[in-house]
């Protein structure tokens, strides 16, 4: 009879992506969270090329409760979990943002405290450092107070009702979809990929 660790090691698993690189997954990390607003944050990276770094985050309302990713590579991801101040009568509200050779890639969520008078929301922006970048309390209010419109590839806003809606922003060949859950436990999962350029037609 096999060695009962031996057994669990062996025990298939159900992300066919690179599970070895991944870590543990951002709903187990959650469940360690006691207070009742949380927002757990995974960023994949399935590009071939790309690495996010200088990731920094400002929180609004509550605190991050776990260490920034100092960079995510390609073909991995990276983790980070927010949540309310205990005893306090706000929610977990926030920004993280990052950059590559090529772009910055900004997140804001909100989980409010308050779920009559507010919905949880997110939204994504894919922007270069010429257009803005300032501090981030400026671009956290900027994004939470921009409607998003149809068309724009650049920037996207949701707020959650009883369907999941998913976010898509693109920059050239970037391509960034993000999908959160809509519950007092919130997990944000963000994925960035390489789009193929589209097939090249001389003309006749």
């Amino acid at each position: 009879m096999p060695p009962k660790g031996k057994k669990e090691k062996e025990k298939p698993c159900n992300d066919n992506y690179h599970p070895e690189k991944q870590g543990e997954g951002v709903e187990n990390l959650m469940r360690t969270i006691d207070v009742c607003r949380s927002v757990g944050l995974e960023i994949i990276n399935r590009t071939n090329t790309v690495t996010l770094r200088d990731f920094r985050s400002y929180c609004f309302s509550g605190k991050i409760l776990t260490t920034l990713p100092f960079e995510i590579g390609p073909d991995s991801k990276g983790t980070c979990l927010f949540a309310k101040t205990p005893y306090s009568l706000r929610g977990s509200v926030g920004i993280v943002i990052c950059k590559a050779d090529a772009f910055f890639l900004a997140i804001t969520f909100s989980n409010p405290f308050d779920y009559i008078l507010y919905k949880i929301e997110f939204a994504l922006e894919i922007f270069t450092e010429e257009n803005h970048l300032g501090n981030l309390s400026d671009i956290f209010s900027k994004m939470m107070k921009s409607k998003s419109y149809c068309g724009s590839s650049l920037f996207q806003r949701a707020v959650l009702g009883y369907e999941q809606e998913t976010l898509e922003v693109s920059k050239e060949n970037i391509r960034v979809q993000a999908k959160m859950s809509n519950c007092q436990k919130a997990v944000l999962k963000v994925q960035v990929e390489e789009m193929s350029p589209p097939p090249y037609h001389k003309d006749m």
